[in-house]
């Protein structure tokens, strides 16, 4: 046998095992065993698309205590219970018993784009208005805060990227001191050691540290956190200014090194009220090294000094409910260096079920967590968005969830009653079965939930059109 043929078949051998591991792999429902860290695949999607992919169901339990309370008859829930079983998933696909759809009310148009909703008493979004005529002298500032729908930034760069080129601007806004997944976003690199996190499904109720992001980091005798630029767009290369916001009772140091090697150490002392440290200058690298057991870092801002900043803060699981416990002295305090211009609101994808019709309750304290927001923000418009499309597998086909339009009912009832906006989402996405046709455009995953970053930054491209409607008014 020749040393030809000896050598093809070793070749054909490692081609034949290796398309067999990558079609093994193609098989696993890997949204289910790692509930939605890593994504399904299909070997041969790109050769064989199909619009009637079933969707990965999951048996995720709810992570959202305040959700959980409503749902179990313990929280303040109005005229009653959202839902007599607790069986609705944490950020997954419905794939129960299917009931007739309801009807919604139809959303507005505007040039044949979806428009902003305005429930208040006055003009549309006034706030945010004034503060974009200022923008070349001060910063913008704007919070998105949500659930997974919105994790990695997937929405919140691009919708970012129009404004701070539209009105000046640069850096991410506020990080957390840790993320369990840094490398899923794509604006900024992170590394942390040495931070707890804290957030909504794990804080007590009696736990005053709840802020807009709904999350805290506590360090251990040492903790570092370090950010370096990406240049995902032009406006994500580098950042202007570096602001750490910590809480401490105790006496020590933090340090601080940029991207050009130098470390500034400074002194900390003991204080019930927030505390910050600031450092002005371009960078493209901002690392903080604390020292200080028990700090708590309440999050890091890598703004411009003026333009336009947009804050992602996002947390898997959450139904929005807890906005209403968010502590008021602290968000003042920390107004002095993060005030907020707009805030946009996105929850409601964990609550939906494909066996609930009503969500009443759900609406009544999501009122009560909105007006609590005002209270917080006082100087912030509030804009509501109402959920994405999701798909649901019925037979052999995918449509969308038929209890959609309630929840959209409801959260445009949440904007009406606390006198505030909303944008329809779902019905700029392209309405029913919309889900299915942005995932033959490859713009979300095969959850047919979330959106990819190239999905974000399509509904980002629809939210704009809205908002430069609204402003133009």
């Amino acid at each position: 046998m020749s040393d030809s043929n000896t050598s093809s078949r070793h070749i054909l051998s490692i081609v034949g095992i290796s398309f067999g591991i990558l079609l093994a792999l193609s098989a696993l429902p890997w949204s289910r065993l790692t509930n939605n860290t890593l994504k399904d695949f299909n070997l041969f999607e790109d050769l064989f698309p199909s619009q009637s992919s079933a969707p990965v169901a999951s048996t995720a339990p709810i992570v959202d205590p305040e959700l959980e309370a409503l749902i179990n008859g313990s929280g303040n829930t109005g005229d009653g219970n959202l839902h007599e079983s607790t069986a609705i998933p944490a950020d997954t696909t419905a794939s129960d018993t299917v009931l007739q759809y309801i009807q919604a009310d139809p959303a507005p148009m505007i040039d044949g784009s979806v428009a902003i909703e305005n429930y208040s008493s006055g003009p549309i979004l006034p706030n945010l208005r004034q503060a974009l005529a200022e923008a070349s002298q001060r910063t913008v500032r704007i919070a998105v805060i949500g659930d997974s729908y919105i994790e990695g930034d997937i929405f919140c760069s691009h919708l970012r990227d129009i404004l701070q080129q539209r009105y000046g601007g640069s850096g991410v806004g506020f990080m957390a001191a840790h993320s369990d997944f840094p490398g899923f976003r794509q604006t900024v690199n992170q590394s942390s050691k040495g931070w707890a996190m804290h957030d909504i499904r794990s804080i007590s109720r009696r736990d005053t540290l709840r802020t807009l992001s709904g999350d805290y980091a506590r360090a251990d005798s040492f903790a570092t956190t370090s950010f370096s630029a990406r240049s995902k767009f032009p406006t994500t290369k580098s950042w202007d200014k570096t602001t750490f916001l910590f809480l401490t009772h105790r006496r020590g140091s933090i340090s601080y090194t940029g991207a050009d090697g130098v470390k500034q150490k400074f002194d900390i002392s003991p204080s019930d009220n927030v505390q910050a440290i600031s450092i002005d200058g371009p960078t493209t690298k901002s690392t903080f090294s604390v020292s200080v057991p028990g700090i708590v870092s309440l999050g890091t801002y890598l703004d411009a000094s003026a333009g336009v900043q947009l804050d992602c803060m996002s947390i898997r699981g959450n139904s929005g409910l807890a906005t209403g416990r968010i502590n008021p002295a602290l968000c003042r305090q920390m107004a002095q260096w993060a005030d907020y211009d707009l805030i946009i609101v996105e929850f409601g994808m964990n609550v939906l079920s494909a066996g609930q019709t009503d969500y009443t309750p759900y609406m009544q304290n999501m009122v009560k967590a909105i007006t609590h927001l005002q209270t917080c923000y006082p100087h912030a418009d509030i804009l509501i968005m109402g959920v994405g499309d999701r798909g649901v597998k019925t037979g052999t086909e995918v449509t969308s969830l038929p209890t959609l339009p309630a929840m959209i009912d409801a959260q445009r009832e949440t904007a009406r009653r606390s006198g505030t906006y909303f944008w329809d989402t779902r019905a700029a996405m392209g309405g029913d079965k919309a889900v299915v046709e942005w995932r033959k455009r490859k713009l979300i995953n095969a959850d047919y939930i979330h959106l990819n970053h190239d999905g974000g930054g399509e509904l980002a491209t629809l939210f704009d059109i809205a908002l430069k409607h609204a402003l133009d008014e």
